[in-house]
């Protein structure tokens, strides 16, 4: 139990260190919302972040987590010293992101020219500004860089560059604040910003790797049409569509009220839901860190051990959320008319369900590391699937009597549905794996 209490204790030491940056991020966040939606007004704000929603939920839908990937076949190689080896799977798992970005590139400009002005109801302003925001998605995949730091529990320079980025974006949003610029600007900023996380990132990727294996991989492994071991690609899509279901999940929401009530009830949405999002992010943050432990004591069969940590992680996950609870109570209609720069007569209705909505998401914080460890990912799939497909089979009905907060409602439910169904396949798998 000594060793179990260590690796917890390691586990929520990265997750501090990646605490202190978000919550820099989340303080900047509020301010840099709130000065865009001053500065553009609710209608374009919303334009804005129906811009910006798209590409990321492009980008997320073609994204390859080649950092699952590579934690997954590249842990062993790594601590035996065998870097021959594990630059195969890195070169890999570098192709992989470029591939998923080109792809992401392509996708996007194609449904941007067919889908703008029909489904998505964009003025052919609005589709050029699409157009080139999505030339943004060739940068955006940071999986093998994102790989490193958390092999080499590196944790420290994402904190790093987290803050490079929110420095990039605060102090251009406040520059656009000031001389009252449009949204073309704004737009240029969200992208500037990926741009600069994608760099940032990268550099320390590229400096822990020859920091690590004294060298990079070659250029024909990163080329090389090879597959270094077998079912890599299998696992790598597998695990990928996990991630893309959960952002069709989420942000196809927000361009679907987008389409159906418009941008400012988009806007509305959007906003409350980060803000939920950005109140139980601690939580969330301790996902990286659980991941490469989980694959470790799985390693080594210690399921009580496993046991024992996710026990922990509920205790904190529960406390967090009693706090987030209060916080929405009391503060809740401030944050989000100042962060708006308008009040609204449904504001804290919806703030308030997407942070119920938020707390049920972070339940599933020690669950989703554990059935994709345990390799039931197509268990996940199948769930989430089903979840969504209902999901979207009802929104036109909950949004057409209830609005946004019929919306929201929806949202709740089905996350709801998703945890039972996640609980339910953790709690029968690992009784079986537990000594009688």
């Amino acid at each position: 139990m000594t060793s179990t209490s260590s690796v917890f204790s390691r586990i929520m030491g990265n997750t501090a260190l990646l605490i202190s940056s978000r919550i820099i991020n989340a303080i900047c966040s509020f301010i840099y919302v709130a000065w865009a939606a001053q500065t553009l007004g609710l209608a374009n704000f919303g334009y804005l972040l129906l811009v910006t929603t798209f590409v990321s939920l492009i980008c997320d839908v073609t994204h390859l987590q080649s950092w699952q990937c590579l934690l997954h076949y590249g842990t062993s190689f790594f601590e035996k010293k065998e870097f021959s080896k594990f630059h195969d799977i890195l070169g890999f798992c570098i192709r992989s992101d470029f591939i998923s970005g080109l792809i992401g590139f392509l996708v996007s400009i194609t449904l941007v020219y067919f889908l703008g002005s029909s489904v998505l109801h964009w003025s052919p302003d609005i589709q050029m500004k699409a157009f080139l925001c999505s030339v943004t998605i060739l940068c955006m995949n940071t999986g093998w860089s994102t790989g490193i730091l958390r092999l080499g529990n590196k944790f420290k320079y994402v904190t790093c560059y987290e803050l490079i980025t929110t420095t990039v974006r605060t102090t251009a949003t406040y520059i656009g604040f000031v001389r009252h610029y449009t949204l073309d600007y704004f737009l240029f900023v969200w992208c500037l910003t990926q741009l600069t996380m994608f760099v940032s990132c990268t550099f320390f990727g590229v400096y822990l790797t020859k920091k690590f294996t004294g060298s990079l991989p070659a250029p024909r492994l990163i080329f090389s049409l090879k597959t270094p071991l077998q079912g890599m690609w299998r696992y790598n899509v597998n695990t990928s569509i996990n991630q893309i279901l959960e952002a069709v999940f989420l942000q196809g929401a927000t361009l679907a009220i987008g389409s159906y009530l418009g941008p400012k009830d988009a806007a509305v949405y959007r906003v409350a839901r980060q803000i939920g999002n950005g109140l139980v992010k601690p939580a969330h943050l301790m996902i990286p860190s659980l991941y490469p432990e989980f694959i470790k004591m799985r390693d080594k069969e210690d399921w009580p051990g496993v046991k024992h940590i996710i026990n922990k992680t509920f205790g904190v996950v529960l406390g967090v959320s009693a706090l987030v609870l209060l916080i929405v109570y009391f503060f809740g209609q401030g944050i989000i008319s100042y962060m708006l720069h308008q009040k609204t007569t449904y504001g804290f209705s919806v703030l308030f369900i997407l942070c119920c909505n938020s707390i049920i998401n972070i339940l599933m914080v020690p669950l989703e590391p554990y059935i994709i460890m345990i390799g039931k990912v197509s268990n996940l799939l199948k769930i989430r699937i089903s979840v969504i497909f209902l999901y979207f089979s009802l929104l036109g009905v909950f949004m057409s009597t209830w609005g946004v907060i019929g919306s929201s409602v929806e949202i709740l439910l089905s996350s709801i549905i998703l945890f039972a169904f996640c609980f339910h396949a953790f709690n029968s798998d690992l009784k079986k794996r537990l000594p009688k």
